[in-house]
């Protein structure tokens, strides 16, 4: 358990109890979570967590000019995520019929999302609109096939996780609190920290 953590944490994944219930329950033990952060001090990481503690992640220590490397390809990719999840978000919303966004541990079923989508031109147009950004193009047009594609690149970023193969449940993952943290950080600085000099304000916010 514990190789097999510290190794997760070092590619950059996310525990949460729905990606690695085992794992999760594990780094809740302050004595494991203690012996995981002095191993990581090691390598210069630290053992975090989201600010509701529904996901645990390894950050930077001290932030030096590879750290900031990393960090700046990381923000990158979230400005790449940033648009097409919160749309997602948000047509989640219309889809459920609820006011309140997705939380982790939520679970979308893709024949009920299917069914909605099939039944409102209106959220179909929606659907279809996903196709502006690179990793959700689809070359079938049918509304099945973009749904498919919406929720696969979504279980691909790891803000879902295949709960059942055979029924197409998915679970929303503890990445989504990390991406609500992320958001919330840009919101209140109105900007996605790339250059060096911003880097550092984020050591304690997210990384």
């Amino acid at each position: 358990m514990f190789d097999q953590l510290l190794k997760r944490l070092l590619q950059g994944e996310f525990i949460c109890e729905v990606s690695d219930e085992a794992g999760f329950r594990y780094l809740q033990d302050p004595e494991n979570a203690a012996q995981v952060d002095a191993f990581l001090t090691r390598l210069d990481y630290r053992l975090s967590g989201t600010q509701n503690r529904l996901a645990f992640f390894a950050a930077y220590r001290t932030i030096d000019s590879s750290a900031r490397s990393d960090i700046r390809k990381v923000f990158y990719q979230f400005r790449i995520e940033l648009q097409p999840v919160v749309e997602w978000l948000d047509m989640m919303m219309s889809c459920l019929n609820q006011d309140t966004a997705l939380s982790p541990g939520d679970t979308l079923s893709f024949s009920g999302l299917l069914q909605v989508i099939e039944q409102n031109q209106a959220l179909a147009d929606r659907l279809q609109t996903f196709a502006k950004f690179k990793d959700f193009a689809s070359g079938d047009d049918s509304v099945k096939a973009r749904l498919e594609k919406l929720l696969t690149t979504l279980q691909k970023w790891n803000y879902l996780n295949l709960a059942n193969r055979d029924t197409l449940i998915y679970q929303v993952t503890g990445k989504l609190d990390y991406f609500y943290q992320a958001l919330q950080f840009i919101q209140e600085h109105e900007q996605i920290p790339v250059e060096q000099g911003e880097t550092d304000t984020i050591q304690g916010s997210l990384f």
